[in-house]
């Protein structure tokens, strides 16, 4: 037997009169946040997950964190590579504004709904947020339909992604966590400009992260090729072309008294042949 026609759970003045109390509410009671989708421009496609990806797009949009006594998860613990930040919290997402600011971005998996991997940067704290997993069917079928997304996010762990979206506050994540070449550069005219990208015979090597002229110190990132003295690198927007006149090992560290890698290095030599293509294992 059908269900009775006379009754209709699903009543279309309805859905809009909640919807509106849903959007509203979440702009009375939310936080402004950044949306970033993420494109992918490397891919593993053995191991199924991205090698090099780029964040130059960014949403402003409202959203209402559920955790109202704060973050949630394993909060801060000390392990044996130092203090790790394990906060998550779930962000709740209206479909209304999924839609009209954010569904049309051309990098996203897929625009019906809000993907993991992207990334949320809740200026409050001053946190960025990585999405684990998108809950799309809780409240379950209010009046009939959804109506929000909630967004079960982790604390974001910098891996070499590159950082272009204008906004100071997220792109300096980068050029603080960021593996850095520091190359020191002969005279010549010109300045380098941050964020451009710089050229070795018309092959992007690497982004500027910084530049100081009166020392003549290059700090680039996402480096591609091994550079060495006397390379001309020309920035792509400056149009200003120096060659390099010394570089700065710094994984070294030999001015900083607390570092070990030259330690570590010593010491592994007495285990393992790092001229093998594989010393942990017997393929060679």
């Amino acid at each position: 037997m059908t269900t009775n026609v006379f009754f209709n759970h699903a009543v279309q003045t309805e859905q809009n009169l909640y919807e509106d109390l849903i959007v509203e509410s979440l702009r009375m009671y939310g936080h402004e946040t950044f949306y970033l989708p993420r494109e992918v421009m490397e891919e593993d496609v053995i191991l199924g997950e991205d090698v090099q990806s780029t964040f130059g797009d960014s949403y402003s949009v409202e959203m209402y964190i559920e955790n109202s006594e704060g973050f949630e998860g394993d909060g801060d613990l000390m392990s044996k590579f130092g203090v790790q930040v394990r906060d998550t919290a779930t962000f709740v997402l209206s479909l209304r504004s999924w839609e009209r600011f954010i569904s049309l971005d051309s990098n996203l998996a897929t625009s019906l709904r809000p993907n993991e991997g992207d990334l949320i940067y809740f200026p409050m704290s001053g946190s960025m947020f990585e999405i684990k997993f998108v809950e799309h069917e809780n409240p379950f079928y209010q009046v009939g339909k959804l109506f929000v997304f909630k967004l079960q996010c982790e604390l974001f762990e910098y891996g070499g992604e590159d950082f272009d979206t204008d906004i100071g506050n997220i792109d300096v994540i980068e050029n603080k966590q960021a593996y850095v070449l520091d190359l020191t550069m002969n005279s010549g005219s010109g300045a380098y400009v941050i964020n451009e990208n710089v050229t070795l015979s018309g092959v992007v090597v690497g982004e500027v992260s910084n530049w100081a002229g009166a020392s003549k110190r290059l700090n680039i990132v996402h480096n591609t090729k091994t550079l060495q003295a006397g390379d001309t690198l020309v920035g792509a927007e400056s149009g200003t072309s120096r060659t390099i006149a010394s570089i700065t090992d710094i994984m070294t560290m030999s001015n900083d008294g607390n570092a070990q890698n030259l330690d570590f290095e010593t010491k592994g030599d007495t285990y393992l042949d790092f001229s093998e293509t594989n010393p942990f294992g017997e393929v060679t």
